[in-house]
């Protein structure tokens, strides 16, 4: 038997090589990647109230600039007049909590002995307000973002274009379909997720303040902030109050968690369903496991991140593999 020869020719080589110097470079530039795809998602998401605003006759840039203002302003009213009162309950907050703590007795056992589960609580609250006063603190970063996704407004309803320019006529249709998909799926997932953050924080701060809990103001902006995380992020937020309510009363306490259970009951129920009913309907599980998995490849970016890059990525092998 003749001993078989593998040839391997110099185009073979030429495209391996050219291949591991594109993963590469998509690696050392996955910063800007990563800025883009905000971009994109942001674009995706405000594109049909600039083409509402521009089908009542407004110049296209000055809607774009409209939205610009209103979100500014919204944004620099609740800073004014949330984060002062922020700094000064979360640094309370953050003192007491670890004493709440380790003064905890489950069972005639300290909770001292469990304080390698507990890490996450103790510093969440400080750690959320950092990340929210670094996120409002870096103005430049936002600027740039700003900006790309304003051009990236303008130049949307270009695409079809772009597309047929670079593409070819046969694949440009394939391109405007994922990117209608993707300003249909992302927008909706951005807005829902936006309703449904601001309801569940007003909720929790009223119940906060009826049930007389310290801390109000940080613990509604924290159970506002998880519920972009379904499923765990409003267990994590009752349990954080209810270790808060711990330092009025056991009452408290239970009250907090009971006000939480009710909470979920109520978004799970009604307010998820009427929100969301247009939007992504992505099955529990799958969201949670691309949560935990973005988590864990890039921290809080990638939890965040993870529902829109498997959407963006389910959009285009579905369109993709369709047949016409």
């Amino acid at each position: 038997m003749k001993p078989q020869r593998i040839e391997i020719s110099y185009k073979t080589i030429i495209f391996t090589i050219l291949s591991i110097l594109g993963l590469l470079l998509l690696w050392n530039i996955r910063d800007i990647i990563l800025l883009v795809f905000v971009c994109f998602i942001l674009m995706e998401a405000l594109n049909p109230t600039i083409n509402k605003l521009e089908s009542l006759k407004i110049p296209r840039a000055l809607a774009i600039l409209m939205v610009y203002v209103v979100i500014i302003s919204i944004v620099s009213l609740s800073i004014a007049g949330v984060v002062p009162l922020l700094v000064e309950q979360t640094t309370g907050l953050a003192r007491t909590l670890p004493n709440t703590i380790s003064n905890l007795k489950i069972f005639g056992t300290s909770a001292i002995d469990f304080s390698s589960q507990f890490k996450l609580l103790e510093t969440l609250p400080s750690e959320i307000a950092k990340t929210v006063l670094s996120i409002f603190s870096n103005l430049f970063s936002g600027f740039i973002i700003m900006v790309i996704t304003f051009y990236l407004l303008i130049e949307r309803r270009n695409f079809a274009r772009h597309s047929l320019r670079f593409f070819g006529h046969d694949f440009k249709d394939k391109i405007m379909k994922i990117l209608e998909m993707l300003e249909n799926r992302l927008g909706n997932w951005v807005n829902g997720e936006l309703i449904l953050m601001t309801l569940i924080g007003l909720f929790s701060y009223v119940g906060y303040l009826v049930l007389g809990l310290n801390y109000a103001v940080p613990l509604a902006l924290i159970a506002g902030i998880l519920e972009i995380v379904p499923n765990i992020g409003p267990i994590i937020a009752a349990v954080l109050a209810a270790l808060v309510g711990l330092t009025v009363s056991p009452l408290t306490a239970l009250l907090a968690i009971i006000w939480g259970i009710i909470i979920q009951q109520i978004e799970n129920n009604f307010i998820t369903p009427k929100v969301m009913k247009a939007a992504v309907g992505l099955n529990p599980i799958i969201t949670i496991l691309t949560i935990t998995i973005g988590a864990k490849l890039a921290g809080i970016g990638g939890a965040l991140l993870a529902v829109p890059v498997f959407l963006t990525i389910e959009t285009v092998i579905t369109v993709l593999t369709k047949k016409d």
